[in-house]
């Protein structure tokens, strides 16, 4: 049967009507799909079986627009999420050149079908009928529904009419787009979708019903004189509420900074962890019985846990995410959190080797499962660097950081390990842009900011970190970073306090445990980090049974002639 004449396909179970325009699973429920999304799957039905190239997808899909890969790699995300093409043998990518479907095509619902009934046949039948609802009741159950939020971005409304405030409104509105697209927690509504709404009056409401988007942003573009006012609205689209607003009055000496500056700024408020977007959707998770959560409501629930930086929450959010990622295997994201999790569980030196371990294995899961995730490259690239492989980690931070260089969590990933890559100094300058980025920087960040300050000798700045810490949320790292730093501004009285509660919770902590730990692997780290340890009064030497672990440990003279 010629594929290309074929209107309706069985792919993986579920059923794609091109002429009816919908995806449905095997209980016949809709499966959502953007519009872009439906128009790239539709092209590759129609030109199935060969290699189509990216350039060819886009002028289909998107014709004359300018878009970047990003946009068709989310697309071919959802296609793969849409049709359970995990191991993507449906729809393969061909590297450096573009993607080939491989399909077959359902018969069209109108088609005769006929039979030989016999008893056999109907035996048969009957037999492979139950074994079909049998495995398609497991997989019903071990499936999870994973329906992502979207966001809408209408075009900003120029208030003036000047030309240059035209270009920094269309500007600005493609900006934005193209910045929370790198967010896969989401799914962002593409620009010619939007743009119909340039210039005209939209209630958010009823774009998100046209858009089939559950948040709408939208604002505005004034120059007076030589100032630029902007303003920017994140609305619920169900509801019509407003959840955050902000507005910049700026100097117009140079509107395309403006314009860069306000749509990373936009786009980090609302993405990411704790961003508004996974915040809206936290509070209606919570509202749900704990029985009734789908597998994206409990990665939310377990990353909330998880920014509480205690034992405690973090084993909590550690059970979430486990939960997660049962009812749905390739949710890459739940597989980035547990990587955190087990990692900061084994900043409070609690199980340390099983816990990096199993950090390491899921930071691999969330690479396979979704190549283009800059934050999956991040964690797979900090596991790296506890291995000790330092040159592969480079890489996939390197990776992270091209695919989403101002987004806050992946330049925030890369602080604390920047002097382990002999760059210390673009480390505290990356902390530095990250809290420009984000001014509403997360608990959790500020332990890495510490690091970063810490070990280009910012001591005051690494101190302002920690003062937003409880002790609880310390981990081994804060009970040695704050004595160290308050002695090296001199506050040695505060720092000897420190210290005796630290080896209350850490009986184990010495400055040869500390320099030998693989975060610190550079001869100006070290030479910091004893010096400043030594100031406060640590313990210098380390058990036998800690040094026999360690292949050729750094060791202090004084702890030599003992």
């Amino acid at each position: 049967m010629d594929s290309r004449a074929a209107r309706t396909f069985a792919i993986n179970g579920v059923i794609v009507d091109v002429a009816g325009g919908f995806v449905r699973d095997r209980e016949g429920r809709e499966i959502a799909l953007r519009p872009q999304a439906f128009d790239l799957l539709k092209y590759l039905l129609e030109n199935a079986g060969r290699l189509v190239t990216k350039d060819e997808l886009m002028q289909a899909v998107w014709p004359g627009v300018f878009v970047t890969d990003d946009s068709l790699v989310q697309c071919v995300r959802d296609i793969r999420r849409a049709l359970h093409d995990e191991s993507q043998s449906v729809l393969k990518a061909v590297p450096k050149r573009g993607y080939r479907l491989a399909i077959v095509a359902a018969d069209p619902p109108s088609a005769p079908v006929r039979w030989r009934w016999t008893a056999a046949t109907v035996a048969l039948g009957l037999l492979a009928a139950g074994a079909v609802w049998l495995f398609m009741g497991l997989a019903i159950e071990k499936r999870s529904d994973t329906v992502l939020p979207s966001v809408a971005v209408l075009p900003f409304q120029a208030i003036g009419g000047e030309a240059s405030v035209q270009r920094l409104a269309g500007g600005l509105t493609e900006d934005i787009i193209t910045d929370l697209a790198r967010f896969p927690e989401f799914r962002v509504i593409a620009h010619n979708s939007t743009e119909v709404y340039e210039g005209k009056p939209a209630n958010p409401t009823e774009v998100g019903a046209a858009l089939g988007a559950g948040f709408v942003v939208e604002g505005s573009i004034q120059r007076q004189v030589d100032r630029v006012r902007v303003t920017a609205q994140f609305i619920d689209a169900k509801t019509g509420n407003h959840l955050w607003s902000n507005r910049w009055d700026r100097p117009d000496r140079d509107l395309f900074a403006i314009q860069t500056e306000i749509a990373e700024q936009v786009s980090n408020r609302l993405g990411g962890g704790a961003g508004l977007i996974q915040e809206a959707g936290r509070i209606t998770a919570h509202r749900k019985p704990p029985g009734n959560l789908n597998a994206y409501e409990l990665y939310l629930i377990g990353t909330e846990k998880l920014e509480q930086i205690n034992r405690a929450d973090v084993e909590e959010a550690i059970r979430l995410l486990s939960r997660a990622t049962e009812l749905d295997p390739t949710l890459a994201r739940a597989w980035v959190e547990l990587h955190h999790s087990h990692s900061v569980l084994a900043s409070f030196d609690i199980d340390p080797e099983k816990n990096r371990r199993i950090a390491a294995e899921a930071a691999k899961r969330a690479v396979a499962l979704d190549p283009a995730d800059a934050e999956a490259h991040a964690v797979l690239a900090r596991s790296l660097v506890v291995k000790g492989d330092l040159a592969r980690a480079k890489a996939e931070f390197d990776a992270a950081l091209r695919m989403a260089p101002n987004q806050f969590e992946i330049v925030t990933f890369y602080v604390p390990w920047a002097s382990t890559f002999g760059e210390a100094e673009r480390g505290a300058e990356m902390a530095d842009q990250a809290i420009h980025l984000n001014p509403n920087y997360p608990l959790w960040s500020t332990r890495l900011f510490a690091h970063a300050y810490f070990v280009v000798g910012r001591y005051d700045d690494a101190l302002l970190m920690m003062d937003r810490l409880a002790p609880e949320n310390y981990g081994i790292w804060g009970w040695t970073y704050r004595p160290a730093a308050l002695a090296a501004v001199g506050r040695t009285e505060e720092a000897k306090t420190l210290i005796s509660e630290a080896l209350k919770r850490f009986p184990d902590l010495t400055i040869e445990g500390r320099v030998n730990e693989p975060l610190v692997n550079t001869d100006a780290d070290r030479k910091r980090l004893m010096e400043t340890m030594r100031l406060a009064g640590f313990p210098p030497c380390a058990s036998p049974e800690l040094l026999a672990k360690i292949d050729k440990p750094v060791r202090l003279p004084e702890c030599l002639a003992n």
